[in-house]
């Protein structure tokens, strides 16, 4: 019997996780440049950056494979070859592009998504001869990132009706996404989950900065250690040392999602000298940050029922590493039976949602007088 126990826990440590599949590939050309869109059934936990070889790019994405039929027909150009091919664990992509032979990037746009740019010859990404920018399209608000706090394995707290922070954070996060899409679809919406998935907390910045984010709003729930607990409200938080207990313990409890990561040991460097050394990085747009935050709270006491308990600050893991202005916005305490039961309902979660959006709003008004539009 102990033999046999020991035989089925080697097979359950040693399975191997299963590789994301690339499903399909679709193509966009235009004299100026091609946009190539590579969509996958989970998450693309990683990619290698574009290699050149003559008029041909290759891109390798490692632990993957690749459905059959995945080449869409809108990469069937006489000046454009798509090829796909399994190497080993390597799912690699050759991109042949005579008549395409300026710059090339590759970004993320979700987990799910990454997108091959490759200009036309002569140009670049940045610039081509008939689209020079100027310094407000490069700061144009053209991204917004929304993080939907924990998820998977990561439940986060649990509120006194029984109800999941990852939950919770997921159907807030869904709802922001359609009305900034609604109000604003020139803009595009990208979400570091959609799904009942685990998230490593520096990847979710990072996707931001691959979708070259001009906006990063991650959404979570307060909670307190004994339930049910007095304490209600919603708060929203910058990036910068906590200046308070209670404020370092919502960012201790935030950041213990790295224990469900595999190498954690990437935030032992993350001490309060290192987060000062974060923040000044952020220096450029921390007023924008705190734009945001103070309007978040205006909005939300004023448009749902739950009350502000202001603007704070703390050394959140999750948003060290965003190049572009981020809050952490903690919606209400799931450990108080009345924001529990407030944030949980459908109204709650849609009035949360909505007075978020009006926080943008006023955001988008301040931030493109700032940047001269």
């Amino acid at each position: 019997m102990v033999r046999a126990l020991a035989i089925i826990l080697i097979v359950v440590c040693f399975r191997s996780v299963p590789a994301a599949e690339l499903q399909n590939i679709s193509c966009e050309v235009t004299e100026q440049r091609i946009l190539i869109t590579i969509k996958s059934s989970s998450t693309i936990d990683a990619f290698q950056k574009p290699e050149r070889k003559g008029s041909t790019v290759i891109i390798r994405f490692p632990s993957s494979t690749f459905s059959k039929g995945l080449i869409d027909s809108s990469c069937t150009n006489g000046n454009l070859a798509l090829n796909v091919e399994q190497i080993r664990t390597f799912t690699v992509l050759r991109i042949t592009a005579s008549s395409h032979l300026g710059d090339v990037s590759a970004v993320r746009s979700g987990q799910q998504e990454v997108v091959v740019t490759i200009a036309s010859a002569g140009g670049s990404n940045e610039q081509s001869e008939n689209n020079i920018p100027t310094p407000n399209s490069h700061w144009k608000l053209d991204v917004i990132v929304i993080d939907a706090g924990h998820g998977g394995v990561d439940a986060g707290a649990e509120g006194v009706n029984g109800i999941y922070e990852k939950n919770i954070t997921l159907a807030i996060a869904k709802r922001l996404r359609t009305l900034v899409q609604d109000k604003y679809p020139d803009t595009k919406v990208v979400m570091t989950r959609e799904t009942d998935t685990f998230v490593e907390l520096y990847k979710r910045t990072q996707i931001a900065n691959e979708s070259k984010g001009k906006l990063f709003i991650s959404i979570h729930c307060n909670s307190m250690p004994s339930k049910p607990h007095p304490a209600r409200g919603t708060e929203t938080y910058i990036l910068r040392p906590g200046r308070n207990s209670d404020a370092a313990s919502v960012a201790a409890r935030e950041n213990a999602s790295i224990q469900f990561e595999k190498l954690i040991d990437r935030y032992a460097s993350l001490n309060e000298d290192n987060l000062i050394l974060a923040t000044m990085a952020q220096r450029s747009f921390v007023r924008f940050s705190e734009e945001l935050a103070s309007n978040i709270q205006k909005c939300v006491s004023s448009r749902t029922q739950l009350k502000s308990r202001g603007v704070n600050q703390a050394g959140f893991f999750v948003l060290v590493g965003a190049s572009m202005p981020n809050v952490l916005i903690e919606t209400a305490f799931i450990s108080n039976p009345e924001d529990a039961a407030y944030i949980s309902s459908v109204n709650g979660q849609s009035e949360t949602a909505q007075a978020v959006l009006e926080a943008i709003n006023g955001y988008v008004r301040t931030y493109e007088k700032a940047i001269g539009q």
